[in-house]
């Protein structure tokens, strides 16, 4: 596959043309621009090319022609191809960074060099510069394809700087979630994190309404990810406070490139997966003045049963603080005021899937229903057409399609609404069909809470589409570089449900006529085959969708050598967007289906404008130091206007040390989803208490054990109309040392203090503060709980520091090159408040109900080698240990280390055969008796329970 000639030869007169001064790469210098005329066509251009706000993008970079002295350029850590133009294991984390970055010198009598002048995420200054202000991580997407990483989410894990925000066991009863992933830089929340698409803006996941579903990031198409690690409010606008994540596609491509990858697990049971990407592109930009590139990418994720790894399976072990039951159970329990019991009791709960907790009933063991990893197929189409309109001067048109199909499974429907069985019915207690229990009232109903296991488990099928057109104008006149574009975005999400969901009401009526005994685990009689099947609701219950269509331009040039030291540069830009959030909800099916999680009544339609300029300049002051500032102004149509100014350095001193840093301000309107998302039901973590009815675990007052005791509670969880943004300040300090051109190190020192935190507060949280959330907790007519309301709210403050450690060595030898990559993120302090006026919690190295937990160290290493056609590489990942959830019974996760290796041959002019291994040890998840995450035994954000995987991957370029 071959790309086109850089854009830099045979320019016309719209190219300012540069002197022939040599540069200093490392970019204390950049050449003064001579006066130049413009055709007519660049003044055309400029008309039809509004100015607004453009960001980083791969497809918009331009050549500078210049000279470069290989004396002047300071290497940091740039991917160096090994012998035979083999990529080597990739380190994604650390090298390969305009901002951590290598620049590979050439020989001092080598020929002049065309330097790209491009834009790196973070800024909106195009320049022929690596090391900017502010630290950048790349990740190179093709060398990862080589480590068995073959999604967008997996490729954000290998972020040490990034906190997972959604596993495969969430989707497994405790969270509606339609199967997305977030990514959550510095683990202040996905919303927070800006991503972008070839440095403009996807739609929000339309079920979340807070990120982008990174399982919409068409991943056969992505050439890099460029990782900005530092607030950006003052050039992007909202949601990047805690960084940028920008994947950036390939581009002008003339040839192809087809793949196929395979990775099973060597445990039974499922697990597997398969995926195949073609990419093709036609026509030189320079030569032809067209290009045409499409990629297709599909993948297929086979589900695992939680049942076929029997290290994470147990429900209930009340001495490490483990109670994944629910009081919800076949045989159902049943209860009358204080008493309460089950059929089967007495016999020590002898039945399938039912635990023996004590308090006189029987609990379900519902891990045994959920998933380790769920059927998912993801496909996506990316196209672009680019043709060059002048000198310089470039259209493009790219469109983006992708679905993800992900099926969800869950514990057999149990009864919420807490249906009740009348006296002289059937199946009344003591009527001689279900034993007596000594105190029943045979004049009063009793209440039952029945698991239907005879309908099967809950089924969901979640459909998430997205949708993107972008038609975009770049090129230069007269010295500006101008970048302009329209777009639209569209997120959509349906859920579906297949099986297993099931109408109380119609299962009341089967009850008390006699259809159905709940007290019973014999099959069920034809007539109650069809009252079940009557009860049962399926079909499309709720659908959302998100559009934003949006306008932004750009223009930036240098300006002039101010102080000496090197040209000045300008940016300046505007955007304008308009948003809109729809969401219908079947209200027939979510009224019949008590246990799906959503209210009948959950349908909005909400839009809103988005206006924002700002500007961003860049002075050397003296050499080796330079000065950057921005300031972004934003006005929302439904939440106000902002202003958020930032300011950073980058001082050299000498070839071998960089000093850099920055402080900026940050503002997050609350999403249309925050504000006005509808009640959605749901069931709590378990080991909640009733504070009325059991007062300190124990019950009193009437309560019951089972029912209000250490057990799960309906929430309801909504937005709220009444939520002020977010806002922020950022500061970084960052160091980068190489003292010889193998090898380099960096510290980048990073503080984050958040202000009016929108979040939902905890159960938990709620219930140890019932006095002040009284109109939270909603009770039924019995006294005991229905369910407890949790809206969005601004909590109070969050405060975090830290720093990222990087490292980088490479060896070259008659055998062979050798490289060594590591990096690592270190969390300080992470303090947050539940309330504005609370006092501040530390939830590093502590699990927090809500927050999850922020881990005090996370590092990855790779060590790889390259000789010819042939590649090698280890991997190791690590991340430390922390308190427990429930640190009176279990007091701390262990740390969590694996390694993964691989090797690579590339034959001649054929394909490439890549071959490895993923937790080659076979280390099982540390364990967690944690309850917020639909798996028992370990973290499905934190930890892979699927053990050890090995892969192989085709790849055939032509």
């Amino acid at each position: 596959m071959t790309t086109s000639t850089p854009k830099g030869a045979g320019r016309s007169s719209c190219w300012p043309r540069p002197d022939a001064s040599i540069i200093d790469a490392a970019p204390t210098r950049r050449p003064d621009w001579r006066k130049a005329s413009f055709a007519p066509t660049c003044l055309l251009m400029l008309t039809f090319a509004p100015l607004a706000n453009a960001q980083s993008s791969a497809d918009d970079d331009y050549i500078a022609p210049a000279a470069q002295s290989s004396d002047d350029i300071a290497p940091a850590a740039e991917e160096i191809a090994p012998a035979g133009g083999i990529a080597a294991p990739a380190e994604p984390a650390a090298a390969a960074s305009p901002a951590d970055a290598v620049v590979a010198s050439p020989a001092p009598d080598s020929p002049t060099i065309n330097l790209k002048r491009v834009e790196v995420t973070g800024s909106a200054i195009a320049r022929t510069d690596a090391e900017t202000a502010v630290p950048v991580t790349i990740i190179q997407a093709d060398e990862l394809k080589q480590q068995g990483i073959t999604s967008t989410e997996e490729l954000v894990s290998q972020l040490t700087s990034n906190d997972t925000s959604a596993g495969p066991g969430l989707g497994t009863g405790s969270a509606i979630t339609g199967g997305a992933s977030f990514a959550n830089m510095r683990g202040i929340g996905s919303n927070k994190t800006l991503v972008l698409l070839n440095g403009r803006r996807l739609a929000n996941n339309a079920l979340n309404g807070g990120a982008v579903d990174l399982n919409m990031i068409p991943f056969g198409a992505i050439e890099r990810v460029e990782v900005l690690r530092d607030g950006a409010s003052a050039i992007y606008g909202t949601d990047a406070i805690g960084g940028v994540i920008n994947f950036i596609t390939k581009k002008d491509l003339d040839g192809g490139d087809i793949e196929f990858g395979y990775e099973t697990p060597t445990h039974s049971g499922g697990g597997d997966n398969g995926d195949i990407s073609a990419t093709w592109g036609k026509g030189n930009l320079e030569e032809d003045g067209f290009n045409f590139m499409g990629s297709l990418t599909y993948r297929k994720q086979n589900d695992l049963d939680a049942t076929d790894r029997k290290s994470i399976t147990e429900a209930y072990d009340p001495a490490n603080g483990v109670n994944s039951t629910s009081s919800f159970s076949y045989p159902a329990n049943y209860y009358q005021g204080s008493l309460a019991s089950n059929p089967l009791a007495s016999s020590g709960c002898d039945s399938e899937g039912l635990i023996d907790t004590g308090n006189g009933t029987c609990s379900y063991n519902y891990v045994r229903n959920g998933q380790v990893v769920q059927e998912t197929e993801k496909t996506s189409l990316y196209t672009r057409a680019s043709v060059k309109l002048a000198e310089d001067h470039t259209a493009s048109l790219s469109y983006m399609w992708a679905r993800s199909k992900n099926i969800a499974v869950s514990a057999p429907s149990p009864t919420s609404a807490y249906p009740q069985i009348q006296p002289g019915t059937p199946f009344f207690p003591g009527n001689g069909i279900v034993p007596d229990t000594v105190g029943i009232d045979p004049t009063q109903p009793v209440t039952v809470r029945w698991r239907g296991l005879p309908a099967g488990n809950r089924v969901t099928y979640n459909t998430n589409d997205s949708k993107r057109l972008v038609l975009d104008f770049t090129g230069d006149f007269s010295g500006f570089n101008y970048d302009t574009a329209v777009s639209y975005n569209q997120s959509t999400t349906d859920i579906d449900y297949r099986s297993g969901y099931l109408d109380d009401s119609v299962l009341e009526d089967a009850f008390n006529s006699g259809l159905i005994n709940p007290f019973s685990t014999d099959p069920l009689t034809e007539e109650g085959l069809a009252a079940l099947e009557a009860a049962e609701v399926t079909g499309t219950v709720w659908k959302a969708e998100g559009q934003v269509y949006a306008w932004d331009g750009k223009l930036s040039r240098e300006i002039g050598d101010w102080f000496g030291a090197g040209s000045s540069a300008i940016a300046v830009g505007a955007e304008a967007r308009h948003e809109r959030l729809t969401l219908d909800t079947d209200a027939d099916i979510a009224a019949r289906a008590t246990s799906g999680g959503l209210s009948p009544d959950a349908a909005v339609s909400a839009d809103r404008d988005v206006k924002g300029v700002y500007s961003e300049i860049n002075v050397p002051i003296i050499e080796g130091l330079e000065v950057t500032g921005a300031v972004r102004y934003d006005d929302y149509s439904d939440v106000g206007d902002t202003t958020n100014p930032k300011i950073s350095f980058r001082y050299q001193p000498i070839r071998q040390f960089l000093v850099r840093g920055s402080y900026s301000e940050g503002f997050r309107a609350p999403t249309l989803y925050e504000l006005y998302d509808p009640a959605a039901q749901t069931y709590s973590p378990g080991g909640l208490s009733d504070p009325v009815l059991c007062p300190g675990g124990t019950p009193a007052n009437g309560g019951v054990a089972s029912r209000d005791c250490n057990t799960q509670f309906l929430s309801e969880n909504s937005g709220n109309e009444d939520l002020e943004p977010e806002e922020a300040k950022n500061w970084t300090l960052g160091f980068v040392f190489q003292p010889m051109d193998n090898f380099s190190a960096g510290l980048d020192f990073w503080w984050i203090e958040i202000d009016n935190m929108i979040s939902a507060l905890p159960e938990s949280y709620i219930l140890d503060h019932a006095d002040q959330y009284a109109d939270y907790i909603v009770r039924a007519d019995d006294g005991s709980i229905d369910y407890i309301r949790s809206p969005n709210t601004n909590i109070g403050k969050t405060k975090t520091n830290g720093v990222d450690v990087s490292a980088n060595y490479r060896l070259p030898t008659s055998i062979g090159l050798f490289s060594l990559g590591f990096t690592g993120t270190y969390v300080d302090r992470y303090d947050y408040q539940q309330t504005p006026d609370a006092s501040y919690t530390s939830n590093v190295g502590h699990y927090r109900e809500g927050q999850g937990v922020i881990f005090r160290w996370k590092h990855r290493v790779t060590m790889s080698w390259a000789d010819g056609p042939w590649a090698a590489g280890l991997v190791n990942h690590y991340q430390s240990g922390y308190d427990d959830y429930d640190t009176e019974t279990h007091s701390e996760v262990a740390s969590y280390t694996t390694w993964d290796v691989l090797g690579s041959y590339q034959f001649l002019k054929g394909p490439r055969i890549t071959l490895g291994m993923k937790n080659m040890f076979d280390r099982d998840p540390p364990f967690s008796n944690q309850a917020e995450v639909g798996q028992s035994g370990y973290d499905a954000r934190y930890a892979d329970a699927l053990g050890r995987t090995i892969y192989a991957r085709l790849n055939y370029t032509f």
